[in-house]
């Protein structure tokens, strides 16, 4: 396979009750670029609410790392990006692993705080209340016009919140060792995201130890959708299947590297 990626491998991860479909127009321009890729469905997704809530961080930073050590059998070199959920689980495996560079895509390493002052969710302090009074909390389902702007796959009408209390307790984890990550690091956000805060991104940046770090704001006009699905939304797609490929590269090149941001 030729292209300027070529003898990598890039393994895509998804975000939090979604399913692989928002990472493949991504993967697609990476395989374009030369990379072997992979878009894995991951544990406890895809197949009913009770199954997802029965899955935790854990379940899902393994099946990731299973994923990129197949892929590392493959090729010279793995790069990993991830959207939100994934982009956590890509912090994760450039802790543990050390691949050739990180996209972190409106990843979390937290929802809230308390100081100074941030929540996207004032319910979420009190997530382990709730995950015992109902385990399968209800929620609005994205509407016509939202999914038209950005498309979406995975659990409508319904959260999961044995599988948030995993999500939020993989961000403390990862949160915590974000100094061991080296790779070189893209992280990408829209300013308006009400699902994940940019102070997050901003966070990731200034705590990993990559010689190379890179933070990209993609504004989003409209205000019909969360502003969180930066691979799948109309204003923001391309620009990340842009940066993307355009940064793994530009990390392959000769004691150079993307400036930092």
């Amino acid at each position: 396979m030729n292209g300027p990626l070529s003898g990598s491998a890039a393994l895509c991860l998804h975000g939090f009750g979604s399913t692989p479909f928002e990472m493949r127009g991504l993967a697609g321009v990476l395989e374009a670029a030369g990379c072997v890729t992979s878009a894995p469905l991951l544990p406890g997704h895809g197949t009913s609410p009770e199954d997802w809530n029965r899955t935790g961080f854990d379940h899902w930073a393994g099946a990731a790392q299973r994923e990129y050590d197949r892929l590392a059998g493959l090729a010279e070199r793995v790069f990993v990006c991830g959207l939100s959920m994934g982009g956590l689980l890509a912090l994760h495996l450039g802790a543990v692993r050390r691949p050739a560079a990180i996209a972190a895509l409106a990843a979390p390493v937290f929802l809230y705080r308390f100081y100074p002052l941030e929540m996207t969710d004032w319910r979420l302090p009190l997530l382990p209340l709730f995950r015992r009074v109902r385990p399968l909390w209800p929620t609005a389902p994205g509407g016509a016009e939202s999914r038209r702007i950005a498309p979406w796959q995975g659990y409508e009408g319904v959260i999961a919140l044995g599988a948030l209390a995993g999500l939020m307790d993989g961000m403390r984890r990862v949160r915590a060792r974000l100094g061991e990550v080296t790779a070189p690091l893209l992280a990408l956000h829209s300013p308006g995201d009400v699902t994940v805060p940019l102070s997050s991104s901003m966070a990731i940046v200034a705590g990993v130890s990559s010689a190379v770090r890179r933070l990209e704001l993609l504004p989003v006009a409209e205000r019909t959708t969360s502003r969180h699905l930066l691979t799948t939304h109309r204003d923001t797609r391309p620009r990340v299947e842009r940066l993307v490929p355009e940064f793994f590269a530009q990390c392959l090149e000769p004691a150079a590297g993307p400036a930092d941001a």
